[in-house]
């Protein structure tokens, strides 16, 4: 989930068709992995958003956003929370970058999160859970990849918001390693969320590479800041 721009095409449900009728507890969707040995001190760095869907994130005209980026780090004020800086470039050539300055809370249970989005745009977004559905592991024993799942319903709606994020160290990586991530996803029964329309969309990160044009990893927000009691 990263706020950006107010896009009509934004405001459109995530899940009117092809979805369950309500959203997974995180506890059923995330690997043992996961639910009992995920620590927080491994997470922290640089991760390139690969895939996608996401409806948050703009995909298509007027705006289509490349290089996604997120760089998560304990937050200096407040344990119960982390930063992730997270950043999108749009635009011919180079490009532009916005950088979003998100938060999230921590709960007391392994890679489950809380976040909060005080936006007009998506009032039925105000809170919602973030977690942690699996990671890779680099033999240094951090991780090189998580996935990321959000999920909103409504009693009387069904499915309001659906989104994953496949993140991974480096800016691109083989067709065989993010298969291997869709089947992780696909073994905690999310297919759905790639597969309901307009199913997973592949982020263009060779723009940024052949411009160098990522911000610094401690770059200050850009068109997408949050206020100070805001955290997403």
């Amino acid at each position: 989930m990263r706020g950006f721009l107010c896009l009509p095409s934004l405001l459109v449900a995530d899940c009117p068709t092809g979805c369950p009728a309500k959203c997974p507890t995180p506890e059923e969707i995330q690997t043992d992995r996961v639910k009992t040995t995920f620590d927080m001190s491994k997470f922290w760095g640089t991760y390139y958003e690969i895939a996608y869907h996401d409806n948050t994130q703009p995909r298509t005209w007027p705006i289509k956003a490349d290089c996604m980026r997120s760089v998560k780090s304990p937050h200096p004020d407040d344990p119960s929370k982390y930063k992730d800086l997270f950043s999108l470039n749009f635009g011919a050539g180079a490009g532009a970058n916005a950088i979003c300055d998100l938060e999230f809370n921590v709960t007391d249970k392994k890679g489950i999160f809380i976040g909060h989005w005080q936006t007009t745009l998506r009032k039925d977004l105000k809170t919602v859970s973030n977690t942690l559905v699996d990671v890779g592991m680099q033999s240094n024993g951090t991780y090189s990849w998580s996935l990321e799942f959000q999920c909103n319903d409504d009693p009387s709606k069904g499915i309001t918001f659906a989104a994953v994020n496949f993140y991974h160290r480096n800016p691109v990586i083989s067709a065989e390693e993010l298969k291997g991530m869709e089947t992780a996803l696909r073994g905690q029964d999310l297919g759905w969320v790639i597969d309901v329309s307009p199913g997973m969309t592949m982020v263009n990160q060779q723009k940024c590479i052949d411009h160098a044009n990522y911000p610094a990893e401690d770059a200050a927000p850009h068109w997408c800041g949050q206020s100070a009691d805001v955290v997403v």
